[in-house]
């Protein structure tokens, strides 16, 4: 007798899990979205607009990039990150999305 898999069962969920505990944190999620929204993210220029320490950001950045969140390259003399996991990008543009259109509808009301 064959079993069908049950949805969502541990195994699968396990790796989502992860990812969701690595973006859970205040400062990864606000990184996540300046990674989304800038031309050419470095870690000075998120650091800087973060008003964070470097090593604090660096740190962060260490976690996301341990999970394959997000992936660097070096060109010249900048680390440019982008966000290389499909599944966090597209919640990440979905927030950022989302928060534009509560931005737009209380500009509208105070109008």
């Amino acid at each position: 007798m064959e079993t069908t898999p049950k949805p969502c069962n541990e195994e699968e969920l396990s790796p989502y899990a992860q990812k969701y505990k690595a973006i859970g944190h205040p400062i990864r999620l606000k990184i996540l979205c300046l990674i989304a929204h800038q031309e050419v993210p470095c870690v000075g220029d998120i650091w800087r607009c973060l008003d964070q320490p470097q090593p604090v950001v660096s740190q962060h950045l260490a976690i996301l990039k341990r999970y394959g969140i997000v992936s660097s390259e070096v060109k010249k003399t900048r680390r440019i990150y982008s966000i290389s996991d499909p599944f966090i990008r597209g919640m990440v543009d979905s927030m950022i999305c989302e928060i534009n259109e509560e931005d737009a509808k209380g500009s509208k009301s105070k109008k």
